[in-house]
């Protein structure tokens, strides 16, 4: 009995040493209110879904071919620049969707950044991913934040999709600079009207819509005439911009139906003057335009537009059919535009953008400042564009699209910038072999015409050869795995 008790105290005593009872393991809960993908993020009542993609592209083209100078007969070879006639790239996209409901509706938090490698320069696609700065290489790597922003009770906050976007060239790879996938910083609000109608209405940084004098201008000449200038000034050979005053300001009104969607869409954007210098000089060590003497003053430049996508599941399930039309009048970058990122774009390098020796390169401007009379003013460029595109699926694991777009760009007459036509029409076929994997291949035949002010056809450099037009192919094979 001794012993019993003896035990029964030993077991008593080493119970009480024992921890508390252990707490049940949270797992991770399915959330189903969004869609397919969300879960609860343990201990919150916020849901959340992780997207994302990797890519590999194999890229064909052809580049502008050898020019012989008439004047000299001297040959200049005609290349793409780095990566000739192929390139290859790679990327890796990841996105976060972050969702909680709170008494004033929804509160959203989504953020996408992408990591790549590949050539700086080459055929550009809509939703562009190019590297840019100081040490580009032929395989230049670069990682970007393409979409982070904040939503809550009709508010937008954050770096996202424009405001006027619409159609994004959706069904291709690439080739149309007519449709443009433009990422800016927004505040925005939008208003849903009822029965599928909205109204938005936003203020969108300028930055990345701007088309002006690049920072290209150096001056090595000594003494009183060097300036440390970055940049050439204004006159009529283009735009320079002074700094951002006014943001673009952006609205919509839209519409999404079971038959589709379709958007009226428009914008305003202010074009800002640097500078000009009336007697630039030309020394040994480069042009020096001087200190700016005067100003022309700040202009408005517009834009309106409008697109349609209908669902054709009629024809078969998937099936869709996007059209868009664009005008605008000193905003050029949102009727035409060869990149996505911010800051001002020079021009357009050739026949699908390729960067070619010998291409037809011709600079693109918002305007240009006429200093002819006393007081100077901004002449703007105005520019129109249409877009389309149509996607079969011909079995639920294969499908193709078909699509092309048409610009028209007149600059201001007086200048030394030309006058543009631009099309492009391609075909794509993916198959899916399981759910998730995509096998793509691409065909895009882009061409440009161009003309100068007095209706002649420009002279190419370096090869000093006539040339009003070009053409060129891009074949793109694409291996990308969803998730």
């Amino acid at each position: 009995m001794g012993c019993a008790i003896g035990l029964t105290a030993v077991t008593g005593a080493n119970a009480a040493d024992l921890p508390g009872k252990a707490s049940p393991a949270e797992y991770v809960r399915i959330c189903d209110t969004y869609g397919a993908g969300f879960y609860f993020i343990p201990g919150t009542d916020t849901c959340l879904r992780i997207g994302g993609f990797v890519r590999a592209d194999y890229v064909v083209n052809s580049s502008a071919g050898n020019r012989t100078n008439p004047a000299t007969g001297v040959t200049s070879l005609g290349t793409s620049y780095f990566d000739q006639l192929y390139s290859t790239s790679v990327r890796m996209t990841l996105n976060f969707d972050a969702r909680s409901n709170t008494e004033y509706g929804l509160l959203r938090a989504f953020g996408q950044f992408s990591a790549y490698r590949g050539p700086f320069s080459g055929s550009v696609n809509s939703q562009g991913l190019i590297n840019g700065g100081v040490g580009q290489s032929p395989r230049a790597s670069a990682i970007n934040v393409e979409r982070a922003f904040i939503q809550f009770a009709g508010f937008t906050a954050g770096f996202s999709s424009s405001f006027f976007n619409f159609y994004q060239g959706d069904l291709q790879y690439s080739g149309s600079f007519a449709t443009t996938a433009r990422g800016t910083t927004v505040l925005a609000y939008t208003a849903s009207l009822g029965s599928g109608f909205s109204a938005s209405v936003a203020i969108e940084d300028s930055m990345y819509r701007r088309h002006g004098n690049g920072d290209v201008f150096l001056d090595g000449a000594a003494g009183p005439n060097q300036v440390p200038l970055s940049r050439p000034l204004s006159g009529l050979y283009g735009l320079t911009y002074g700094p951002q005053k006014l943001p673009d300001i952006v609205a919509n009104l839209r519409v999404d139906q079971a038959w589709g969607s379709a958007q009226l869409m428009g914008a305003l954007h202010q074009l800002t003057d640097v500078g000009w210098n009336a007697a630039p000089v030309t020394t040994a060590g480069g042009r020096n335009f001087g200190a700016p003497i005067a100003a022309a003053g700040d202009k408005l430049g517009w834009v309106v537009g409008g697109g349609v996508r209908l669902n054709l599941d009629m024809l078969a399930r998937g099936d869709v059919l996007w059209l868009q039309a664009v005008y605008a009048n000193g905003a050029l970058d949102y009727a035409f535009s060869v990149g996505n990122q911010g800051g001002d774009r020079e021009g357009i390098y050739g026949a699908g953008n390729l960067a070619g020796v010998n291409a037809l390169n011709t600079q693109l401007r918002d305007g240009i400042v006429n200093t002819a009379s006393a007081t100077p003013t901004i002449q703007t460029t105005k520019a129109w564009s249409v877009a389309a595109g149509f996607r079969h699926f011909w079995t639920p694991a294969l499908r193709s699209a078909i699509f092309g777009s048409y610009s028209k760009i007149d600059q201001p007459a007086a200048s030394s910038l030309w006058n543009l036509k631009y099309a492009t029409v391609g075909v794509n076929t993916i198959w899916s072999p399981v759910r998730n994997l995509d096998l793509g291949l691409e065909l895009v035949y882009h061409n440009i015409q161009a003309r100068t002010q007095a209706g002649g056809i420009p002279i190419i450099t370096p090869s000093s050869t006539p040339r009003g037009s070009e053409g060129a192919w891009v074949a793109t094979a694409r291996v990308q795995r969803n998730f």
